[in-house]
């Protein structure tokens, strides 16, 4: 996705990301639902406590059957509280609406002049709900609060209410109702404020994973372009060595053969030093191509495994070098290849830059949930900033990261060389 492409956030509803694989987003919706239904559930108590005693003061039966419906809105809090526990938004937030909803009919029937509340709290828990629901399940939503709304506006102007307004004096009654609803309000403008926080995370949230994205992308690309150039010039190093090497050899010995072919059909049959030395030309050959074979792909592993090739490796090295295998893991075909190589790379390297007197040490260990190798040697080090792009490592961190995990090399001049290759158990498993 380039700059300017953007995205169509009408097509993005936070139910759909809560139930998503990102966890961070999925338990920071339950959470805010969880703790939203709780405080809802201490307000309902509170409410019907404080009507309960208006209720007793007053000696009215109506304020104590209002107190009893109000009390009723907490079994479907309680119903809720599971649901959003266990991220099924949806149905948590019915149930939580539900109750909502119930209480607006005995609401308008007892006290009419309620009706601004009634109609605040059928469209409030909507509105909220929707960051939370698909935008289908909205829209079907949508009816149904309309219709709720114009049956209890009917309720309100058609019926005159038991006469509870009439018991309270008018200010203690207005004052009620103004401040409920002031409350209401200030609650809801806490609510829409927190969502959008809640979306501002996630908003950014998603920024920076696009980002992440977005920049393994240009190292996957970088990485196929760096495999594709090595592929090519791997094949220009095998022709100049089978030219130089093998083919001139089999051709020198060829050009021998012929002459002894010649000298025996002349009647001079060749000594036997001729045919040791054609003898040593033959050997040599086939060592220069068993040579060029090792580095194409080694033999020895096939028939031996990781760690046996190591040891292979490490008795043909000028440079002392001690292979410590504590795993237990079964490495397939590719990643054997490609750790083999790993080791061989930063074994070459502490050979060249650090001579025979150097030691090198390999370890490999089940660090849960990864499999670690480590290539330690004791040379002069070299600062790692100034070859961070240099074939050698940037080959070992390509094979290391096609496998999915991650190559770390610690360096400095005068304290030698650590190497590690870092692969997740996961991968190997879903590539044996």
């Amino acid at each position: 996705m380039s700059d300017r492409e953007s995205v169509d956030l009408s097509d993005i509803d936070l139910q759909s990301v809560a139930e998503s694989e990102i966890p961070e987003v999925r338990q920071e919706a339950r959470d805010w639902l969880l703790t939203n239904n709780t405080s809802d559930q201490r307000s309902v108590a509170l409410m019907s406590l404080g009507v309960l005693v208006f209720a007793i003061i007053l000696q009215s039966w109506w304020a104590a059957v209002l107190a009893g419906c109000i009390a009723l809105v907490l079994p479907f809090r309680w119903v809720a509280g599971p649901y959003f526990r266990g991220g099924d938004l949806r149905r948590g937030i019915l149930w939580a609406n539900l109750g909502s909803w119930y209480l607006l009919f005995p609401l308008v029937i007892i006290i009419p002049e309620t009706l601004p509340i009634a109609i605040q709290n059928v469209i409030g828990p909507v509105i909220l709900a929707a960051t939370y629901l698909e935008r289908r399940f909205v829209k079907q939503l949508i009816p149904g609060t309309i219709a709720i709304a114009v049956v209890i506006s009917l309720i309100s102007f058609t019926t005159d209410g038991v006469g509870l307004d009439e018991v309270a004096p008018d200010g203690v009654f207005i004052g009620v109702l103004v401040a409920y609803i002031a409350a209401n309000l200030l609650m809801v403008m806490g609510d829409i404020q927190e969502l959008n926080l809640v979306h501002l995370r996630s908003l950014d949230r998603a920024v920076k994973q696009n980002r992440e994205l977005r920049a393994a992308e240009r190292a996957l690309r970088d990485s196929r372009r760096r495999l594709v150039v090595a592929g090519d010039e791997e094949r220009v190093r095998v022709e100049r060595d089978l030219h130089d090497g093998a083919q001139q050899r089999l051709v020198s010995l060829s050009m021998q053969l012929r002459l002894a072919a010649d000298l025996a059909a002349d009647g001079q049959p060749p000594s036997s030093d001729s045919l040791m030395a054609l003898h040593r030309s033959a050997n040599e050959a086939v060592d220069e191509l068993r040579d060029l074979a090792q580095g194409l792909y080694p033999a020895r592993l096939k028939e031996l495994g990781l760690v046996r090739a190591l040891h292979s490796l490490a008795r043909r090295s000028p440079t002392p070098i001690e292979i410590d295998d504590r795993t237990t893991t079964h490495l397939d075909d590719s990643t054997q290849v490609a750790l083999y190589f790993v080791c061989a790379e930063a074994i070459q390297n502490a050979s060249k830059h650090a001579g025979a007197a150097a030691r090198v040490t390999v370890t490999l260990v089940d660090d849960d949930p990864d499999l670690v190798v480590t290539i330690t040697d004791d040379g002069p080090g070299f600062d790692a900033d100034d070859h961070a792009s240099s074939r050698g490592l940037l080959n070992m961190a390509d094979r290391v990261g096609a496998l999915g995990g991650t190559l770390d090399v610690d360096s400095e001049r005068g304290r030698g060389t650590v190497v590690s290759a870092r692969i997740p158990h996961a991968e190997l498993a879903a590539t044996s």
